[in-house]
């Protein structure tokens, strides 16, 4: 028979009863299920997805900064995306004044490098209190604090969460965060092989939820319940890019987070259940923003080695510079180029018509046109990029409100003609 968790003969049994180390699956709708699939299915995809080194790179430092920016950001930190980024990369000098923002970004950079050494040398994850006043240890060093908050301590005193609830009583926050972790470790024994990836998302969440109510600690709370739900994720199998998405998602949605966690303190139900709904709609939603942002970036890379195997002259510095036109056009099938701004999109091309009368543009325009490789429209021109679309199945178009495609449906993207 499994352990029951929690306690009824402790303070935070009678003033935080909605602590209960319990979860009703029943009590999520059958969209919450589907999302949970979706996610699972996309993280997938995402994992499975072959890359070239560079933009694998360039990908994981999109969403590691995104992340950070968003666990930051939502405790006050006023970098902006840009910023977060430069600072990850070592690169943001700050006065005086505002270098804490920049600490505040270097600790979470700090903990999550942490915990991907720590899965890529196959340690243990298992989450322990000791890992969790850690995270909160490395949240808070060097920033600025009350005295009574010792970072990577529980704290002895009453805090308040916002103008919501007040914490777990001090004297049962120890023991709160044992029971968490035994419960979140009792879950994953449970679910069975079948269920244990959606298990380890859904305990992720909890363990958010769960820190969130708790609240052990004088400060960072928020940032260290974020860094747990990250190294969950990670620990269940889910791709890293993927594990810095709910941070995000909270971040653009700070309302309804703050409204979500309030809603779950609330009798007679104590609805724990909306919080990882709202989690879910966020996860999938995130996932698929991701998806088509990877997708593009295959698209590019398709796209490159087309051109490249296409044939566009008689000789090396002709097929070069057609070669160059097409490939300085955005990659995107809604924007048009004028002709006449063509020899400025780039300063090869400025080289190769410099000089030159409009005809030869004109005759490589007409080369490229004849080559399937752009489409014109009057006085502009885009690359065909639709083409690449070719052998995928043919499909009914789906709702943009529930499944946005990454550029327009099958259907309306195999219409066009190169030709014009």
């Amino acid at each position: 028979m499994a352990r029951r968790f929690g306690s009824t003969d402790r303070p935070y049994a009678g003033s935080h009863p909605w602590i209960s180390f319990a979860i009703d699956l029943d009590r999520l709708g059958a969209m919450d299920f589907v999302r949970l699939g979706e996610a699972l299915s996309k993280c997938d995809h995402i994992a499975g997805v072959p890359l070239p080194p560079d933009i694998a790179k360039t990908l994981h430092m999109i969403y590691l900064v995104k992340g950070i920016h968003a666990t930051t950001q939502i405790e006050g930190n006023s970098l902006s995306e840009d910023e977060v980024r430069a600072r990850v990369e070592g690169d943001l000098p700050l006065p005086e004044s505002q270098e804490y923002l920049g600490k505040e970004v270097d600790n979470i950079l700090a903990a999550c490098n942490m915990v991907a050494d720590e899965l890529a040398a196959g340690r243990d994850m298992r989450l322990t209190r000791e890992r969790i006043e850690q995270f909160n240890e490395m949240v808070l060093d060097g920033l600025p604090r009350k005295e009574d908050v010792i970072p990577g301590k529980i704290r002895t005193k009453g805090v308040g969460v916002g103008s919501v609830y007040l914490g777990a009583p001090a004297g049962d926050c120890e023991f709160l965060l044992e029971e968490l972790c035994g419960w979140l470790e009792q879950l994953v024994e449970d679910a069975g092989p079948d269920w244990r990836r959606p298990i380890g998302l859904l305990r992720a969440v909890l363990a958010h939820l769960y820190l969130a109510w708790i609240h052990p600690f004088g400060d960072g709370n928020g940032r260290t319940a974020r860094l747990v739900e990250f190294q969950l994720l990670l620990e269940a199998g889910f791709p890293s890019p993927a594990c810095h998405l709910l941070s995000n998602y909270y971040n653009r949605t700070r309302s309804r987070y703050y409204l979500a966690l309030r809603e779950t303190s609330q009798g007679p139900s104590y609805p724990v259940w909306r919080f990882v709904s709202y989690a879910m709609q966020g996860f999938a939603e995130e996932l698929r923003d991701q998806l088509k942002v990877i997708q593009s970036h295959q698209l590019g890379t398709v796209w490159v080695n087309f051109v490249h195997t296409t044939h566009l002259g008689r000789s090396a510095p002709t097929t070069q510079r057609r070669r160059d036109l097409v490939l300085a056009l955005p990659g995107d099938m809604e924007q048009l180029t004028q002709i006449s701004a063509l020899t400025r999109l780039t300063p090869d091309l400025a080289a190769h018509y410099a000089g030159k009368t409009s005809k030869m543009l004109t005759r490589d325009i007409n080369a490229l046109q004849e080559a399937g490789l752009i489409v014109r429209q009057g006085s502009a021109i885009r690359p065909y990029l639709e083409q690449m679309f070719a052998f995928l199945p043919l499909r009914k178009p789906t709702p943009p409100s529930s499944d946005q495609q990454m550029l327009g449906s099958l259907a309306a993207a195999s219409t066009p003609n190169p030709a014009g």
